[in-house]
């Protein structure tokens, strides 16, 4: 059954992997949005500064785009704060009569410039001049190529070296901004993304490395620089950069681009930081959707990505994840063959403990996340661990239930079935536990069997008296009785009172009617003619009404159950004087009076051994008696 169990947890996983695998992806990626939020750093960082064109810089100063003049006197003004690299998220696209003031600013200051390549549309538009191209004679796998661009205007271009990267971002399928592509392809020539880029320039790097990685902590590729400042950039698979969001956004210092040109900036705010211009202005369309926010200003994809790279934390994905992911659900599904091997270990368990180590492995992949940047994933494995352990705790409820089944049939075989349901759900105990409610009692004796058993094989004796407490269980049962316990050779059975919703009285009918029912039943049962020697068998019935004390007695480790009281002991003594009054169904006064629509027989006053009053008795007037007076009784 585990194994079973195992191999359909596995089925539907395989299956969910192969034909919905964006699910898998999706949820993985989510899962760790919530981890950058959670761990983002809310110490300021002034390292990079933001240079924001928000709303309020376009209604002081005017329209995008701004004149050249303009943009050039906010460069200026950049390298008056003391900024120590400019890095600018913006394309100079469209060519202005005053692209010289605008070249004159880029020349002087050599800022890092963007561009925009187009990576999957096709017929994509190609304006501008290129810039920035990696010195690799080829551009190679696994990058990606574009099949157009947006670069500057090739007014603004000035001699010597160009300082340019792309700012293509990689949307995801649920227009979350996770990814960049580091190198993009053009004409056969590598162009860096941005934050490469400024970090080349920042280190003095004139060029890059692409190595593809060999230990088990590597990525599958990275870029490596000459410099020593340059520290080495992991790659996904297909080249990409993952944006380390470890930086709140609220986090960044953000000036306003309107108090730069103004002169408002606080002195030496700026001193030897690096400044990343952008815009979060509604109407410049640079928005993306980001772990904090489904609507931010693209530029916060860049700052995260250069302050990532500045500091050597950007997270990717070792080639030992695959490994780990394997052997993190190997050992979650040993854990759950374990647990549902402990028999005292209940069923509804296991999905819990399956949910509990899929937490752990998020929070295994979390903590490496924030802590080493490692990348290891926890979703695959802990969607078979989880598939497993709803299979394992299905299959082990059935089977207990199965089995609760089973061991409810045998005890209700043996006890009462009320009995027995009530004792399936609670724990054994050493206290009394019994209640006193008005019944009807019928004693069902086979006499003569005594003598019976010791004439005739212990087999036929068998035979006779499994048929009689076979019949004597479904005529009980047919009339709405339980039947309390099967003594040597007789049948307890009681009818409790009101025990469907109708009169007080109709136990005591319903009692009468199956005492006649198995009389007429048992004659077919009961070996006829008898044995020679032995006298005939025949069934004696007593039946009485009134209260009588149930439940379980004795010690928890080993308990009986027992009817007792006065009305009990008249019916069994009732059984016993059948014979000696000659009629085959005998009733207390109890009875007597609670019986309707049927004309009982008054047998007179009687002593009954046990009890110390004289008692009235009567007969069904299924047989006839040698002298009785008819006595008509409640109906």
């Amino acid at each position: 059954m585990v194994g079973l169990s195992l191999l359909l947890a596995a089925a539907v996983w395989a299956g969910c992997l192969l034909w919905v695998p964006a699910v898998f992806s999706a949820l993985e990626e989510r899962s760790t949005d919530l981890v950058w939020r959670l761990s983002a750093d809310r110490t300021d960082e002034r390292r990079l500064i933001i240079v924001d064109i928000d709303e309020r810089s376009l209604n002081e100063v005017g329209p995008w785009p701004w004149p050249r003049g303009t943009q050039a006197l906010l460069i200026q003004r950049l390298a008056q704060q003391g900024a120590q690299q400019q890095v600018l998220d913006i394309v100079f696209a469209d060519t202005t009569a005053d692209d010289a003031k605008l070249a004159d600013a880029l020349r002087l200051h050599q800022p890092v410039l963007s561009q925009v390549f187009a990576l999957e549309q096709g017929g994509a538009p190609m304006s501008g001049q290129l810039q920035g191209a990696l010195g690799w004679p080829t551009c190679p796998a696994p990058f990606g190529t574009a099949s157009g661009y947006l670069a500057n205007t090739p007014g603004t271009a000035h001699t010597g070296r160009a300082y340019a990267g792309h700012i293509t971002p990689r949307v995801a399928i649920d227009g979350m901004v996770r990814q960049q592509p580091a190198i993009v392809c053009y004409d056969n020539k590598a162009y860096p993304a941005l934050g490469l880029v400024a970090l080349m320039k920042g280190s003095s790097e004139v060029d890059l490395v692409l190595e593809r990685g060999t230990g088990w902590l590597d990525a599958p590729w990275s870029l490596r620089g000459a410099s020593p400042s340059f520290s080495p950039v992991p790659l996904d698979r297909r080249g990409d950069i993952r944006i380390p969001w470890r930086i709140h956004p609220d986090s960044f210092v953000s000036v306003s681009a309107a108090d730069v040109l103004a002169g408002r900036v606080p002195a030496g705010l700026m001193e030897k930081a690096w400044v990343l211009v952008g815009s979060s202005a509604f109407g410049l369309n640079d928005s993306i959707a980001t772990p904090f926010n489904g609507v931010s200003a693209g530029m916060q994809a860049h700052a995260q990505i250069i302050a990532g790279l500045v500091d050597g934390r950007m997270p990717y994905q070792p080639r030992l994840a695959p490994f780990y992911q394997a052997l993190a659900a190997l050992a979650g599904l040993s854990l759950l063959v374990y647990l549902s091997g402990k028999r005292r270990f209940a069923a509804y368990l296991i999905p819990l403990v399956a949910a509990a180590w899929a937490s752990g492995l998020w929070g295994v992949h979390a903590l490496l996340l924030v802590q080493q940047s490692l990348w290891l994933g926890w979703v695959d494995p802990a969607l078979l661990v989880l598939a497993a352990g709803l299979a394992l705790g299905v299959v082990e409820h059935a089977k207990s239930r199965i089995d609760r089944d089973r061991l409810y049939g045998h005890l209700s075989s043996y006890l009462p079935a009320p009995v027995a349901a009530s004792l399936a759900l609670q724990p054994p105990s050493s206290a009394i536990e019994a209640s006193t409610r008005q019944v009807s009692v019928m004693f069902a004796d086979i006499r003569n069997f005594s003598a019976y058993c010791e004439a005739r094989p212990p087999e036929e004796a068998a035979a006779v008296l499994h048929a009689f407490f076979s019949i004597a269980t479904e005529i009980v049962a047919q009339h709405g009785g339980i039947v309390e316990s099967l003594k040597g050779d007789a049948v307890v059975a009681v009818w409790h009172a009101d025990p469907q919703g109708g009169g007080s009285d109709q136990h005591a009918n319903q009692a009468l009617k199956a005492a006649v029912a198995l009389q007429q039943a048992i004659q077919g049962v009961l070996p006829d003619p008898a044995p020679e020697g032995l006298e005939p068998l025949s069934l004696g019935i007593g039946l009485e009404t009134g209260p009588a004390l149930s439940g379980s007695f004795g010690l928890a480790s080993r308990r009986t159950h027992l009817l007792l009281g006065r009305t009990v002991t008249i019916a069994a003594r009732l059984a016993d004087m059948t014979a000696d009054l000659s009629h085959p169904i005998l009733l207390g006064e109890g009875m007597a009076a609670q019986v309707t629509g049927v004309e009982l027989l008054s047998m007179g006053t009687f002593m009954i051994d046990g009890l110390k009053q004289p008692r009235h008795l009567y007969a069904h007037p299924l047989i006839s008696a040698p002298r009785l007076d008819t006595l008509p009784h409640n109906g």
